[in-house]
């Protein structure tokens, strides 16, 4: 081998055909064996976009190989039990491309959305797309392609099945064992039902290593720090070893929350997820030949600036792939130039552990103690109060300086159900200051994902339509800017101490108006310490955190924040929180859901907000209003000229107000 070629073969993502045929090396991480595209079809029917002309999907399947005894791969839970100990372990991953056909339209900036359970979630925040089964979204407004933007989904998690057609981006991954022999630990599954039927099934995330119901243990409650019961063996069955059959007690609320804990086997490689993002990046990037020679499907575009997004599920794991060092290539430089988790709150994931379960997180009620709240919670090194241990999102990447450029951006959901007051705090009720390289940002007074339109289901009030998507395009323009030139964004919007914008979670502390036929919250979703070393995760009694939300104007709507017009010129009270109705564990909140009250067209009794017809005097008068507003947060770099152009067109049409 030449001087040449044994240098390229350090770095994988620069592989060449002939570096795999002399065998693995410790010197290597992982190798992209092959590239294989699956299928190239245009995308969009063929339309062409303003600035990236048209877009094509690519459908490929990754074929990778990974060294367990490299320093940056040791980190991954079980590596050492993914075959024998000198064997190099190999696994496939989806990825699906979204690309302009041409490279001279595009803006040679690579946007990696991490997939949310297989799917394909930021097209529908920042193109306000329709999500479709089985492809990356609509177009909607096409403003990544109108930005010239390579969007990429590359599978990351582990229990979503590789499907090689686009329908989702999954993985094939291989199981841990033991000496050849199957692995078996504690496992749980949670489930709540929320309807009033008689049975209800749930699905076990790993097979049941035994049938011996001796061995398992069902129990129910009817809110997440009530004491548990236990439920008969009578009234449960194993469904095979993937799934268990409840008989369900009788008086029982339907909103209750059932608790199944037994032995599992056969866990998956589940961290190999996140080495998968780090070295298909990588390789994307690289524009480089696969193993086998193939072309790489951004050879001729070959990007200089790399995004990762991740929303909700994937952004917590965003965060987590940071934390746990997936940022540093095995070259030594970053994978990513930046990054921006959306409302992910302080939280990581259920990922790199032994039996892991990506798709649970906690909430008030549902998976309570779930794996992934674990500190540390902010981007800043800092002393853990509880524990006493120091550490931060960004101590692994700042003392190898791969450290992306990061905006953080939230929903009020994050608050109440994500501790995310804990970015910015202590834990103990003190400031943080973020690193130089973070900015916090929430998007006032909205839910967790924006809903289509009110509704309730088991919730008691109607849920939270406030648009987000006006904030995530204005921020991707200046992360991208951020990341490729320096180019400083706008300062961080994020409620805190030092602003008097966090405060505890009560009515009066909040200042939440009193709201004739309004319950509020009784509590959020509580930091508790918990150890998970047992058997079972068990709360360390007395140990919490002190976790706050954001104070709230007269109208009950958030007061920090980028406050877009549907806040800052409101029609409504706009709330970060909802609570379960009678006979759905009632007063708990309601998941991931806000509140919509709308205001009354005229003064009302018990409404101590001021109607529509004592705000705006006309529809011009609020169309005046909300292009005021707009223009302002264009003139701070927090709103683009469109948005600002579709606002005011939406004001003038708004039925809500008289002409």
């Amino acid at each position: 081998m030449t001087r040449t070629r044994h240098l390229l073969c350090l770095f994988p993502a620069l592989l060449l055909a002939g570096c795999a045929s002399t065998g693995p090396s410790d010197t290597l991480a992982s190798v992209v064996d092959r590239f294989d595209i699956v299928s190239r079809t245009p995308a969009f029917a063929g339309a062409p976009f303003e600035g990236g002309g048209e877009y094509e999907t690519i459908v490929a399947v990754a074929h990778m190989r990974i060294n367990p005894r490299h320093p940056l791969n040791r980190i991954i839970a079980d590596i050492d039990q993914g075959g024998t100990p000198l064997a190099w372990i190999s696994y496939q991953t989806d990825v699906v491309i979204l690309r302009p056909r041409e490279a001279v339209h595009a803006s040679r900036a690579l946007l990696v959305e991490l997939p949310n359970r297989g799917g394909y979630l930021f097209p529908v925040m920042a193109n306000d797309a329709v999500s479709e089964a089985g492809k990356p979204a609509t177009a909607g407004n096409g403003f990544t392609m109108r930005r010239g933007h390579t969007l990429a989904w590359i599978g990351w998690q582990g229990d979503v099945p590789l499907a090689a057609n686009g329908s989702a981006a999954g993985m094939q991954l291989p199981l841990a064992t033991r000496a050849g022999m199957p692995i078996t630990g504690p496992s749980f599954a949670e489930a709540v039902f929320d309807n009033g039927e008689t049975t209800g099934t749930i699905a076990l995330a790993y097979p049941a290593a035994s049938l011996d119901q001796s061995q398992a243990a069902l129990t129910v409650r009817a809110y997440a720090t009530a004491a548990p019961v236990l439920v008969a063996r009578s009234a449960w069955r194993f469904e095979g070893a993937s799934a268990v059959t409840i008989a369900r007690p009788g008086g029982v609320d339907a909103g209750a929350i059932y608790r199944f804990d037994y032995q599992a086997s056969n866990p998956r490689l589940m961290g190999l997820g996140m080495a998968a993002v780090r070295d298909v990046t990588s390789f994307l990037k690289s524009g480089a030949p696969d193993g086998a020679g193939q072309a790489n499907p951004l050879s001729d575009i070959r990007p200089n600036v790399a995004i990762a997004v991740g929303v909700s599920q994937s952004g917590r794991v965003l965060r987590d792939l940071i934390w746990q060092g997936f940022n540093q290539d095995p070259a030594g430089g970053k994978v990513f130039d930046g990054a921006m988790p959306l409302i992910a709150g302080s939280r990581k994931s259920f990922v790199n552990v032994r039996f892991g379960q990506p798709g649970r997180y906690s909430t008030q009620h549902l998976d309570h103690v779930t794996y992934g709240d674990q500190f540390p919670f902010s981007y800043a090194v800092t002393t853990d109060p509880v524990s006493g241990r120091t550490d931060g999102i960004f101590a692994r990447c700042q003392a190898t300086a791969t450290c992306p450029k990061l905006m953080h951006v939230d929903s009020s959901v994050e608050f109440w159900q994500g501790r995310a007051s804990l970015v910015v705090d202590n834990g103990a009720g003190k400031d943080i200051a973020l690193p130089n390289d973070v900015r916090a940002y929430l998007m006032s007074s909205t839910q967790h994902m924006a809903a289509d339109r009110p509704f309730t289901v088991v919730c008691k009030y109607p849920s939270n339509p406030a648009r987000q998507g006006p904030a995530v395009r204005v921020l991707l323009d200046r992360l991208v800017d951020w990341a490729r030139s320096g180019k400083e964004p706008p300062a961080s919007r994020y409620p805190r101490h030092a602003d008097s914008m966090l405060t505890q979670p009560t009515r009066e502390a909040v200042g939440f108006p009193d709201l004739a036929g309004v319950d509020f919250p009784a509590a959020l979703n509580e930091l508790i310490v918990v150890d998970y070393s047992g058997e079972s995760a068990r709360a360390q009694p007395g140990l919490r955190y002190n976790v706050q939300v954001p104070m709230v104007d007269v109208d009950g709507n958030d007061i920090a924040g980028i406050r877009l017009p549907d806040v800052a010129v409101p029609l409504a009270t706009y709330t970060g929180w909802n609570l379960r109705r009678r006979g759905y564990a009632e007063g708990q909140l309601c998941g991931l859901n806000g509140m919509h009250l709308p205001f009354p067209a005229s003064a009302r009794v018990g409404d101590s907000r001021r109607a529509i017809a004592q705000r705006y005097a006309s529809r011009i008068a609020y169309a005046k209003a909300v292009a005021l507003a707009a223009r302002e947060l264009r003139d701070q770099g927090l709103l683009l000229q469109e948005d600002v152009e579709r606002y005011i067109e939406r004001a003038k049409g708004d039925t809500r107000v008289a002409p």
